[in-house]
């Protein structure tokens, strides 16, 4: 009987021990969700978690400047990935990459970086890109990026700087905005440009020089206008275009595709939009 009893205890013994293996593997999900609380807070500094690879790699991270910096790389297996930030592009500021680099853009203030969340930033609307010799990349709408590449060679012997030029990166304070948005005395019309071909463009908020065209002192005048189209530049102010001719206005106009290249908002006829 002591004997039937032993085995009974021992089996009793191997399922209890079996359910509390199957219990514990469930903690794992609490484990992932502690995590990425973590991660959340994440800065960059010493590196950007990237997910949506399969895993989780820690990549190297560079919080982009106007000076040459070096590419920070992390190696995971046998790639090197890297993550670099550029905070409030405003339209016309350019990244430059010393040499040709296959990237993503994605639309993020700050690491981590889920690949498989992560707003993808659009090409052609949002920025464009040259590939040869250098990787510039153009950006046409305000904005901060966190820009991915990886490769398989060692940067060691295949480095790579970046840099930014072109419209300045510019950080202002909630007061300076509140001012832009409320049409604040200083803040409103600043100066305009001409880009010939029947497109003038009034500057308003913190820019001081055109983007392109020749700076004029007046506003752009208003005879003759086609159509007008109002770019928003986030927490910097807004370019507002004049169409005349030889541009046309209507809905499958020059003037309303000139407007949906820079991703503004299209008014047809001579009342000309206002920030």
């Amino acid at each position: 009987m002591n004997w039937m009893m032993s085995k009974i205890f021992i089996f009793l013994l191997v399922f209890v021990v079996i359910l509390s293996t199957v219990h514990c593997s469930g903690e794992t999900s609490k484990n992932d969700t502690a995590t990425s609380l973590l991660l959340a807070k994440e800065s960059g500094t010493n590196g950007c978690t990237v997910a949506g690879l399969g895993t989780q790699i820690k990549a190297g991270y560079t919080g982009i400047t106007t000076t040459a910096k070096s590419v920070s790389f992390g190696l995971s297996g046998d790639t090197h990935y890297a993550v670099m930030q550029i905070a409030g592009a405003q339209i016309g500021t350019r990244v430059v990459l010393s040499r040709y680099a296959k990237l993503t853009v994605y639309v993020s203030s700050s690491c981590p970086l889920d690949l498989s969340s992560a707003i993808l930033a659009k090409d052609g609307t949002e920025y464009t890109k040259v590939e040869s010799p250098e990787t510039i990349i153009n950006f046409t709408k305000s904005g901060s990026y966190l820009i991915y590449l990886y490769q398989k060679e060692d940067p060691s012997s295949y480095p790579l700087t970046v840099l930014t030029d072109g419209t300045p990166v510019q950080v202002i304070s909630d007061s300076d905005l509140t001012d832009i948005l409320n049409g604040g005395s200083t803040k409103t019309f600043k100066f305009a440009c001409d880009l010939g071909s029947g497109v003038c463009q009034n500057y308003y908020g913190y820019l001081t020089s055109c983007l392109s065209g020749t700076k004029q002192t007046a506003k752009c005048t208003e005879t003759g206008a086609v159509g007008s189209c109002k770019v928003t530049q986030s927490g910097v102010g807004y370019i507002i275009s004049v169409y005349t001719a030889p541009l046309t206005g209507g809905g499958g106009g020059t003037a309303a595709t000139h407007c949906t290249g820079v991703s503004g908002t299209y008014l047809d006829g001579s009342t000309i939009q206002t920030p």
